[in-house]
Formats: structure tokens, sequence, C-alpha cells
């Protein structure tokens, strides 16, 4: 009898998988071609407890005790049997065995002990029941089989330490269930494929899943995939494993009226948790695309998803901004808030440190009730709601960022941005932290929606990186301070009320980076070390205007073709010292020069200055007065 495998668990603190970046995971066991059924060129894999010493669920948890990494056992890459295999046969209603650990009784075949059972063939509505020992591992090796059972899952493994699908190479499979049995229990079979333990697929073949009564596959425990081609089209989940799913490779395309990929243990912080290592995965989903309970973590692949009804159908989101200045309302049209459209989401820790992503989200595209934590990847995202979202810390380190259609772009309690490329066009912030209230779909979901914590600081803090953002509201929108000590921002505010390129309660230090706005910049601190210039413009400058600052030499400091019509500019650079002179052009005509002379400097395009803020006319608002016309309501 195989013997059960003590897991592998290591700890490892915040810091440090921040700063090394998860760059894969690792694995046991090799992926070797299938030798046909008799042939003795390959071997049984070496049972549990004798001679192997690999764990079937190793996890590195960080301080928090969330699983970051998966550590795929032998059995779940191995694609080799031997001559010791048991073979099966199915044919219609009946089945012929070959070897040990099955038998066959009325529409039903049973396997009772561990081993490799090597499968082909079709049942047209009959059954695979393993109920073996709880320590065993079975692996079942499916060669072009067809699997149906109108009242039941098709494939239902009641016990066993875990059970392996192995594709065998060219070879096309289905295992499907009918819609018409009743499940009495939340934990009663209810997929498709369904084992109450483990259930891992490999292999280079195809497999086909269809939950007509709700999920496609799931399992109890871990439920991995590393390898093969799969498609499931499920009524409710298309995988979903309850203590945590792990994706090591293969083409996986899911089709779910309920989430792509779940897990769902809220028991445990080291379970209910979602890894991705590799693979293409097409999700296309009614509700989320994949949901961890506690962490989720992608550290590559390709992964394309669709939830809802994509971005187009997000309800409408409008502002109204009190006759142009203030901070408007926000209205929506009615959603059905129990319903969670996210295209990412986890309850705990979400982290992405590579991987390819093509979202088109009704809800949010990547969300975290706790924190978000993003050093690298690409993501070219459409979504209804926030871009990204958490509901505490939320840290972009590195990776290419794209969001092209969003109501706010990047959204926490406190938002730290120390490297990447980071492009927003928002109908709302571009990022935010903590600054709105969310009335859109995403309020809702098995895990709720933007739950603002009030603990902790609120800020916005820029060291590194590269950001263009375009907002219709605000650029930069803090509840709290903004900090800018690196990396270059290009901004641009709406052309009409506030011009807010950056807004915010508390003040903005600037001590480094690069800044240059189409809009408004708010209370910039006299404590700043780095120079900053803002500028008032005579008359309005047209959206795609070029806006330069250049030295005395001619050389061009800041470049940027704006993205909306602006009366008012802010700038800054390294290259900025007090008491130097620089010139001012717009689409290549010099407006006037200016000489820096204190921390904050605010000018006309006139060379005029600005008359300190009273309420007409130009307002001081490079300090910590208000804006042109009068104070602007705080909220």
């Amino acid at each position: 009898m195989m013997k059960k495998r003590k897991s592998k668990v290591l700890l490892i603190g915040v810091s440090l998988l921040l700063a090394l970046s998860l760059t894969g995971c690792e694995f046991f066991g090799g992926n070797s071609s299938p030798a046909p059924s008799g042939t003795t060129s390959a071997q049984t894999p070496t049972p549990s407890g004798e001679g192997s010493d690999s764990a079937d669920t190793a996890a590195v948890l960080n301080a928090g005790e969330y699983t970051t990494v998966y550590t795929y056992a032998s059995e779940d890459t191995d694609t080799s049997w031997g001559g010791s295999a048991a073979t099966i046969a199915l044919n219609g209603s009946t089945a012929q065995i070959s070897g040990s650990g099955a038998s066959f009784s009325g529409s039903q075949l049973t396997i009772k002990q561990a081993g490799t059972y090597v499968i082909s063939g079709t049942f047209t509505n009959g059954q695979i029941f393993i109920d073996a020992g709880k320590d065993d591992i079975v692996r079942l090796v499916l060669q072009d089989v067809t699997l149906h059972n109108e009242t039941a899952p098709a494939i239902y493994a009641a016990q066993s330490e875990k059970v392996v699908l192995v594709l065998a190479d060219g070879s096309k499979n289905s295992v499907s269930d009918g819609a018409g049995y009743q499940a009495t229990g939340t934990d009663d079979p209810d997929a498709a494929i369904y084992a109450q333990d483990s259930l891992s697929v490999t292999g280079s073949g195809s497999l086909a899943v269809t939950g007509s009564y709700n999920h496609g596959i799931r399992a109890q425990d871990i439920l991995a995939v590393t390898g093969g081609t799969l498609t499931v089209n499920a009524k409710g989940d298309a995988l979903r494993g309850r203590d945590g799913v792990a994706v090591q490779n293969g083409s996986i395309s899911l089709n779910a009226e309920g989430d792509g990929i779940q897990s769902n243990n809220d028991e445990d912080d080291k379970k209910g948790f979602v890894i991705i290592d590799g693979g293409t995965l097409d999700i296309q989903s009614a509700q989320d695309g994949i949901q961890a309970m506690s962490a989720l973590t992608v550290t590559g692949g390709t992964l394309q998803i669709k939830t809802g009804g994509g971005s187009a159908n997000a309800p409408t989101q409008e502002e109204d901004f009190r006759g142009g200045w203030g901070r408007g309302n926000e209205t929506t049209a009615t959603a059905e808030e129990s319903v969670s459209m996210k295209a990412l989401k986890a309850g705990k820790q979400l982290a992405v440190t590579g991987g390819d992503f093509t979202i088109d989200a009704e809800d949010d595209a990547v969300h975290s009730n706790n924190t978000v934590i993003i050093s690298a990847g690409n993501f070219n995202i459409k979504t209804g709601d926030d871009g990204f979202h958490a509901d505490a810390a939320l840290s972009i380190s590195g990776g290419k960022i794209e969001l092209s259609i969003c109501y706010e772009g990047i959204e926490g309690l406190s938002v730290t941005i120390s490297g990447g490329d980071i492009y927003v066009t928002a109908s709302d912030d571009a990022i935010n932290a903590a600054g709105g209230v969310d009335n859109a779909a995403s309020a809702g979901g098995p895990m709720g929606g933007d739950q603002f914590s009030s603990n902790g600081d609120i800020f916005i803090r820029i060291s590194g990186g590269t950001l263009d953002l375009y907002a219709l509201r605000d650029g930069l929108d803090a509840n709290g301070d903004i900090f800018l000590e690196g990396g270059l921002a290009k901004i641009s505010g709406p052309s009409q009320g506030m011009e807010g390129a950056i807004d915010l309660d508390g003040t903005m230090l600037v001590t480094g980076g690069e800044l240059i706005t189409a809009g408004s910049v708010l209370n910039v601190s006299s404590e700043s070390t780095q120079p900053v210039l803002l500028v008032s413009y005579s008359a309005q400058i047209a959206s795609g205007s070029t806006i330069e600052m250049k030295d005395e030499k001619g050389n061009v400091l800041l470049s940027y073709e704006s993205q909306a019509a602006c009366t008012l500019s802010g700038f800054t650079s390294p290259s900025f010292k007090q008491g130097e002179t620089y010139s001012l052009f717009i689409g290549g005509e010099k407006r006037t020069d200016v000489k820096l002379n204190g921390n904050v400097t605010s000018i006309g395009d006139d060379g005029g200055t600005y008359n300190g803020g009273s309420g007409g006319g130009r307002g001081n608002w490079g300090g910590n007065g208000g804006m042109p016309g009068g104070g602007r309501p705080r909220r």
C-alpha cells in the first residue's frame, strides 16, 4: 500500500517575498512520453513512501501564512506507465478488465486500490468510481475515452490520497454529466469529475469536460493541472479546488456560468489559494475569472480573461461636477450587487511576478480585499470599474500596465509605485488612495466589494517607473499625502472643472523624479527639496499640444503631448536648480522664461506671478492655497 507523504512547508517573510520576487515553482519528477500499454520501456512510478521523498503538497508561506508557491509532486507530472498497469476497455455499458485492482458491476467501474489503470473506450451512461485507501494514489491513463453519467459524476473519487488523470499522447477524451441529478449538501458530488481528496491532470492529450449539473472539475483538496489540452464548459465553476488550485502548464479553455477557477476554503489562510505558474488560459466566465479565498499568485503563463459581459456591459457611472468645481456625485445604474465579475480576485493577497494578461472585465480587473503586489507581468486591460484595486496596500515595482478603459485605474488605501511602465485612461481617477466611493457592481460578490480600512496611512508614493495618466477627474488623487521621489509622471486631468492632474487632502512632498502635467497640481509642500514650477496659461492650451521645458542651452528637460485641454501645468525635474532660468515652449513656440526662485515657483505664461490666491483671478495654487477662482471644496 502506498504510504502518505508529509508536506514540505517553509516560512519566509513578506520582505523576502518582495525582494526576491517569485520566479517560478519548483517541481519533482520527469515528463517522459507515455509508452504503449503492455510494453516495458517505462516503469510504473515508485509508490509513495517506497523510495520517494517528494511531497504531494508543498507550500511556501509568507509571514501572513498565505500559500504562494506550490511544489508539484512526481506523480503530478509523470506521464509514463509500464507493463504492470491494468488495462480497461469500455464498451457502451460494459467493461473488459485485464489486471488487478478494478471490478465492474451494473454501470459502474470500481477501483479499489492504488496503481495505474489504462482506460479506453466509451461509457454511454456509467461511472468510474474510485474508493481506494486513504493513502493511495490512483492513476487513470485516458486513451480516447468518452464518459457520460446522466445522474452523477462520470468520474467520482470518494476516497484516495490523490487521483491523477494522465491524458495519453495524441488521445482525445471527453467527460460529461447530466443536468438532472440532485445533490443534497454543499460537499456532495456536483461536478462531472469530482474528487473528495486531491486531483491532478497531466499529459499531452486532450480532455473536454462538460459540467451540465454544476461544476466541471472539482477537488475537495488540491486541484493541479500540469499539462494537456483541457476544455471545460460548466453550469457552475469550471475548475474548483477547495483547498487550492495550481496550474503549471497546459492549454486551458474555460467557459463557466460561475467562476472560471475558484478555491473557496475560508477556514485557513494557508488554504483557499490559487497559483498560476504557466500555461495558456482562456477564461470566459459569467462571474469571477479566477477567485482565491486567500492568496492568488501568478508567476507566469498567458491569461486571457473575460468576465460578465465585459467592460462594455458595465453599469454606467457618471459624474456631476457641481458646475465645474467640487468633487461631484457618482451615480450608477442599478446592478445586481450579489454577483462579482472580477477577472483576478483574492481575499487576502494578490501577487503577480510574471505572465501576460489580456483582460476585459465587467467588474474590477485585479482585486484584493487586502493587498496587491505587482512586480512583473504585461497587462492589457479593459474594465467597467477599477483596473487594480486593493482594500489595503497596493504596490507596483515592475511590469507593463496598459489600462485603456476603466472607471478608476489604480486604487488602494495606499499606492506605492517604484517601477514599471503604466498607462491609464480613466473616466474617474487614474490613481486613487482611498479617495472614491464605488457604487458599481464590484460592491457585490462572495467577498464583498471596496471596503476601505480606516487604519494605516493613506498616501501615494512614486519612487520609480514611468506613468502616463489621463483622467476625467483626477490623475493622482489622495485622501492623504503624495510623495514624489523618483520616476517619470506625465498626467492630463479633465479639460473642464478642476483640471485635476494632482489632487490631495494632505501635502505633496517632492524630493525627486520628473513630472509634467496638463492640469492643476495642488498643495506642493514648501519642504520639498526639488524645485517645482507651476504655470497658469492666459488662454487654454489645446489637447494634443506639446508642452516642453528647456534649460538655458536649449536642452529639453521635460516634454509631453497633452491628452486634454488645460489652463494649468506643473513641472519638476532633477535638473531643476534654484536660481537658474528655464524656458517654457508650447507647440514649439517659446512662451516665457522663468527663474526658479524657491522650492515652489508659480508664474503665468506671460512671466507674471500669481496674485496670492484671493477669491478672483489666479490663485496661489502652488502652495497650500486654493485653485484659481476661489478655494476648492474639500471632501
